[in-house]
């Protein structure tokens, strides 16, 4: 059995000079790349995250090089949170780390989970270099705008996944947001977890399972039927 290739710490500078806690895992011959960004600093988030943690080893499993990283102000790195203004730096700064190569047909992904999806996917709006886009539970109910993601001429593809017991980014939000970004034919996969709340309690491995799918699809790997049972739209 061929054994993962193992975490790697660094440190990352972001443009302010802010000094970042980041961990990658670089297998030899990768087939793409991958940033993860947590949730809320203030609500205990990390790169620690079972969800981000979920999200990188999926990855890595399909071959990828992947890199989750703290935001400012969280665990190991310097600087204060700045309500996701400043954080989109710190974005960069794993960014730029990672996709150290000008290979065009490179596959680079931007994934985030809850107020990383946010961050993250704002700061894939405006970086042409990334070629897919992962949002893990978006909090659609809070206050902040996705609108970003209406972008017409916008055709990457994105990927959502959410529980349908997540009080944060209710059902009809998400159809609705699902629906206005197929009116644009932005090309969305959308997939509900039965029973799973905004942490994935208890549902792991079924997050795991799509996790893994969707790696698997943009690696253009097989991928067999699911083992467990989810929801599309």
């Amino acid at each position: 059995m061929t054994h993962p290739p193992p975490d790697q710490t660094l440190r990352l500078e972001t443009a302010d000079g802010v000094s970042l806690e980041a961990a990658q895992v670089h297998p030899a011959e990768a087939c793409g790349t991958l940033v993860a960004c947590h949730p809320h600093p203030l609500m205990g988030g990390t790169m620690d995250s079972k969800v981000i943690h979920t999200l990188y080893l999926a990855f890595r499993d399909q071959g990828f090089r992947a890199l989750r990283f703290n935001f400012r102000g969280a665990g190991g790195s310097g600087g204060c949170h700045d309500g996701g203004d400043a954080e989109r730096l710190d974005v960069e700064a794993a960014w730029e780390y990672i996709n150290d190569d000008t290979s065009e047909d490179r596959l680079r992904v931007l994934g985030g989970y809850s107020f990383g999806s946010f961050v993250g996917l704002g700061f894939a709006a405006n970086q042409p270099g990334c070629s897919h886009r992962i949002g893990i539970a978006p909090p659609l109910s809070f206050d902040y705008d996705y609108s970003f993601l209406l972008d017409a001429e916008d055709r990457r593809p994105l990927y959502l996944v959410l529980g349908d017991e997540d009080p944060y980014c209710p059902q009809d939000l998400l159809e609705d947001l699902v629906t206005q970004l197929r009116a644009r034919s932005v090309p969305v996969d959308a997939t509900l977890i039965p029973g799973a709340n905004h942490m994935f309690d208890r549902k792991g491995v079924v997050l795991r399972q799509e996790l893994s799918r969707i790696a698997a699809t943009i690696s253009g790997r097989p991928w067999g039927p699911p083992r467990y049972p989810t929801r599309h739209l």
